[in-house]
């Protein structure tokens, strides 16, 4: 039985090397394969970005075959770069997502945003980042025949919806760039934000009034208030989402107000 090398950080953060006996299986590996193994073992098992000499050294690879290998798994968002130190970090692709945490915020959520949606008369929700998309986990419908509504299970773009300008306003910019790479920004409408720069100017704004706002961005006349669900460990958020006409740009102020004192009281539960 052939004996593969498992990689790993010793307790001083150094990246080693150790045999194992490997598993039986194919007569032939795939150099190519085991490499880009080699690669993932790595960034998986560090708790920060790994510089390239890192991966290189780890894998016993020239630096020149280590990019390569680092620039087609950037490209597939398995891995992504920091822009400011050319470190690299697992990608989108691997970002894991506490499901029993999802779990419960939804279940604490939905009858506060049923009880929000009876107040105001309009749709409330609750958005989960994952990926680079903002998943709805609870919908309370408005009882409007017209209304603005996602259903459970949607998927929301962080460029254009509140919920993700929200969320994304307390991630990283690298972050943050990595995710509108991945999803890309699209023109849902002619108020779309489309451009990258606008976007995180949009976000600076977003931390300085406290919320995310889509006005007609996602779709034609609609607009939704949304502010973040902090201390919960997940990037998460609350909106109400209206027609316009019936959502005026007076009403957003007491809106927040109200989103904000839910998502404290979900904070609450969800550390108790």
């Amino acid at each position: 039985m052939k004996a593969h090398t498992q990689i790993r950080r010793d307790d001083r953060g150094t990246i080693v090397k150790q045999s194992a006996p490997a598993e039986s299986g194919p007569p032939y590996a795939l150099r190519a394969v085991e490499r880009v193994c080699d690669i993932l073992d790595i960034l998986a098992n560090s708790n920060s970005s790994v510089s390239l000499s890192e991966v290189a050294e780890g894998t016993g690879m020239p630096k020149s075959s280590a990019f390569r290998y680092l620039t087609v798994l950037e490209g597939r968002h398995y891995v992504e770069r920091d822009p400011e130190t050319s470190s690299f970090r697992l990608g989108l692709a691997f970002r894991p997502q506490n499901t029993r945490a999802v779990e419960m915020l939804t279940e604490l959520a939905r009858p506060a945003l049923e009880k929000l949606r009876d107040q105001l008369g309009e749709t409330t929700n609750l958005g989960v980042l994952d990926g680079a998309y903002v998943v709805h986990t609870a919908v309370a419908e408005s009882p409007h025949i017209m209304r603005l509504a996602a259903r459970v299970g949607d998927r929301g773009y962080i460029h254009s919806t509140a919920l993700g300008k929200a969320i994304c306003a307390e991630l990283p910019e690298d972050r943050v760039r990595s995710i509108l790479s991945a999803a890309g920004m699209p023109a849902l409408t002619d108020s779309t934000i489309t451009s990258v720069d606008s976007y995180l100017t949009e976000l600076k704004r977003v931390r300085t009034e406290g919320f995310g706002e889509d006005d007609a961005e996602n779709q034609p006349a609609g607009r939704c208030v949304a502010v973040v669900i902090r201390g919960t460990g997940l990037p998460a958020g609350i909106s109400v989402s209206a027609p316009a006409d019936r959502f005026p740009r007076e009403q957003v102020a007491d809106t927040v107000k109200q989103l904000r004192k839910v998502a404290r009281s979900l904070s609450r539960q969800m550390r108790d």
